[in-house]
């Protein structure tokens, strides 16, 4: 792991304050690092949003009902969540939250029938 990102893990898990980076940074002579330590903020901050985001697939409109009864299957009650129409998506839905991929589409369940 590359210094930038130590230090922006840091960050990220308030472990250390920004004046401090500055501090330290300067006095070694390392300011450039920050466009690099920022870069990784950015990256991290996005990857950790992903991960705590809800993300639904379904070829059509969801209703409340439909995205409350999906968060409760993915135990995702209290997350944000976005939908994405997918018309490749014959029935039912994908869901994905914190990397495990929930999978109510047509197309999986016809696959399990033909096995």
């Amino acid at each position: 792991m590359t210094l930038s990102r130590k230090i922006a893990t840091l960050l990220l898990e308030k472990n250390v304050s920004v004046d401090d980076v500055v501090k330290t940074l300067t006095t070694y002579n390392l300011l450039g690092l920050i466009p690099a330590i920022k870069e990784s903020v950015i990256e991290m901050s996005a990857h950790t949003k992903s991960e705590n985001t809800l993300a639904i697939e379904s070829p059509f409109p969801l209703s409340d009902e439909i995205i409350a009864h999906i968060k409760k299957i993915t135990k995702s009650n209290d997350v944000t969540h976005e939908i994405t129409i997918n018309k490749h998506i014959l029935a039912g839905f994908k869901a994905r939250y914190k990397g495990i991929l929930y999978d109510g589409s047509a197309e999986r369940i016809i696959r399990q029938l033909i096995k």
